[in-house]
C-alpha cells in the first residue's frame, strides 16, 4: 500500500509569490498531518531570504510525529544543516550530484546514516544512475515520473509506466525503497500505485489546486482515500 507524501514546494512558491494571507507553511503541514498525510518533504538551498532556516525549523516542528524529508543538493553546508535538523530522511536533488558531488556524499553518508536518517536521491528513472545510488548505500530512490505524467500520447505512457515499474523492481530487490514524484494528479496516480514496489507517492501542486475547491483537509482526505 503506498503512503502519501506533501511536497511542499508549491505551497512555499504560492506564499512567496502570491502573498497570500493565512497561508503559512507550518499551517498547511498541522492541517495536512491531521488530515493523515503520511509525510513531509521540502526544498532548502539556504539562499533565500523569504525562507531561512528558522522557518525551516518551524516548518519541520509543525509536523510533529509525521515524518519530514529534507531534499537539499548536497553541498558541504547544507548536508551539515541536515544533520543537525530532526528530519527522518535526506533527499539528494539536483543535476550530475553523483560527479558533482561525489566526495561530499562519501564524506557525509555515513555521519547521516549514523545520525538515524535515511538517505535518498532523486533519479531519473535509468539503471545506471540506480546503480550508483545502491553503491552510495541509498536507503531510498525517487524516481522522475515526469515522462509519464506529462506524456500526451498513450503509447507513451505505458511504456513510461513500464520503465518506471522496471527500476522500481530493480530497486525493490536491491533492497532500496522506491518514491514516485513529477507532475502526479488524482487524475493519474493509480497507475503509478498499482507498482508494487513503489511505496511512496510524491505529491504536491495537484492538491494545492483541489485545495482552493474543497480545503486543504479535503484534498488530502481525497487523494489519500485514492492512493490507498
Amino acid at each position: 500500500m503506498a503512503q502519501m507524501e506533501l511536497n511542499l514546494d508549491g505551497f512555499l512558491n504560492a506564499q512567496q509569490q502570491l502573498n497570500v494571507d493565512g497561508l503559512t507553511l507550518p499551517g498547511v503541514v498541522t492541517i495536512a498531518s491531521l488530515s493523515g498525510v503520511d509525510g513531509f518533504s521540502v526544498t532548502y538551498d539556504g539562499r533565500s531570504p523569504s525562507f531561512n532556516e528558522k522557518d525551516l525549523e518551524l516548518t519541520i516542528a509543525s509536523a510533529m510525529s509525521t515524518r519530514f524529508a529534507l531534499r537539499i543538493t548536497p553541498r558541504a553546508e547544507l548536508l551539515q544543516l541536515a544533520l543537525n535538523l530532526p528530519v527522518s530522511q535526506v533527499i539528494f536533488t539536483g543535476e550530475n550530484i553523483f560527479e558533482d558531488y561525489g566526495a561530499d556524499l562519501e564524506t557525509f553518508i555515513p555521519q547521516l546514516k549514523d545520525a538515524g536518517k535515511l538517505i535518498s536521491f532523486c533519479l531519473e528513472p535509468e539503471l545506471a544512475l540506480l546503480k550508483k545510488a545502491y553503491r552510495l548505500q541509498a536507503d531510498m530512490v525517487e524516481l522522475n515520473a515526469s515522462h509519464y505524467s506529462e506524456n500526451i500520447s498513450p503509447t507513451g505512457q505505458v511504456e513510461a509506466q513500464e520503465q518506471l515499474a522496471l527500476m522500481a523492481r530493480t530497486a525493490e530487490k536491491n533492497g532500496i525503497g522506491v518514491a514516485v514524484n513529477g507532475g502526479i494528479s488524482f487524475q493519474n496516480a493509480l497507475a503509478l500505485v498499482s507498482i508494487e514496489a513503489v511505496e511512496n507517492i510524491v505529491v504536491g501542486r495537484s492538491i494545492i489546486g483541489r485545495s482552493i475547491f474543497v480545503g486543504l483537509e479535503t484534498a488530502v482526505r481525497d487523494f489519500k482515500a485514492q492512493v490507498q
